[in-house]
């Protein structure tokens, strides 16, 4: 089996209804004229054709807690430490299988064992940790923030996750958000990770996309990009995400070990 998987076999593209079918979905709620106006300008503004044909759970059953438990399970449960950024309804933490963990969230309703931004954590941190899983603000800007954080802290052999690494049509990866099912820009991050110096880097096919650095150098050369990442959307994900490694869930899952 090709451990290297294409994204361009999962593309596809809508058919020529299909933006008449956005604008009167996102104006069904809607009645005052002028802002029908501007959401029909917008929509057309950030339409793309070209999707990315996925149904996460017909891909693969494993989900991110799956592949951060495997990387967990290489150590001793009571001495490993576990980070998690972003706990939202601690679905992920409550099943992590460690003794050693800290989550950091801002919002007091998710009960963080830190009540905090990212931001503030990392200034106040001096923990390194074994493990880090990353899902808060899926802007590019703070997810570029918490990696680079998070690699500092990170021991050597250590792994880092990530999820929603693959947005799967225009609206998934638009930012500010605008949809239920959302990814953010935080895809952009693959795109640095893929070319810095001291880390195994790949994003699996699972779950929306599950980013997984393997830290194999204490010295780390962040690939920073941002004057030219930061102003793209979709369309240029469809053009990049060549240059990441991209791997089928059940052969990423066997090969943490």
């Amino acid at each position: 089996m090709d451990s290297k998987i294409s994204l361009k076999k999962f593309y596809s593209s809508y058919d020529d209804t299909n933006l008449e079918k956005v604008i009167k979905g996102s104006l069904t709620k809607i009645k005052d004229q002028n802002i029908k106006n501007s959401v029909t300008g917008f929509l057309k503004r950030i339409y793309h054709k070209e999707y990315i044909n996925v149904e996460w759970g017909n891909l693969s059953k494993l989900k991110r807690y799956d592949f951060i438990n495997k990387a967990l399970s290489l150590y001793n449960i009571n001495t490993v430490k576990y980070l998690e950024i972003g706990v939202f309804t601690n679905q992920t933490f409550n099943i992590i299988n460690a003794k050693n963990k800290i989550s950091v969230d801002p919002d007091p309703g998710s009960y963080p064992t830190f009540l905090g931004t990212s931001d503030e954590f990392f200034l106040q941190n001096k923990e390194k940790f074994d493990v880090i899983f990353i899902d808060g603000l899926h802007h590019y800007d703070q997810c570029q923030s918490d990696a680079i954080n998070s690699l500092n802290c990170l021991n050597k052999n250590g792994f880092i996750f990530f999820h929603d690494f693959i947005p799967r049509n225009f609206l998934e990866e638009y930012v500010p958000r605008r949809n239920e099912l959302w990814t953010g820009d935080c895809w952009k991050v693959s795109i640095e990770l893929a070319k810095t110096d001291g880390i195994e880097f790949k994003v699996i096919l699972a779950d929306h996309g599950v980013g997984m650095v393997r830290k194999i150098n204490d010295n780390i050369n962040y690939s920073e990009d941002k004057e030219k990442l930061k102003h793209l959307r979709f369309k240029n994900f469809l053009e990049l995400n060549e240059n990441v490694h991209y791997q089928n869930a059940d052969l990423a899952y066997e090969k943490i070990k």
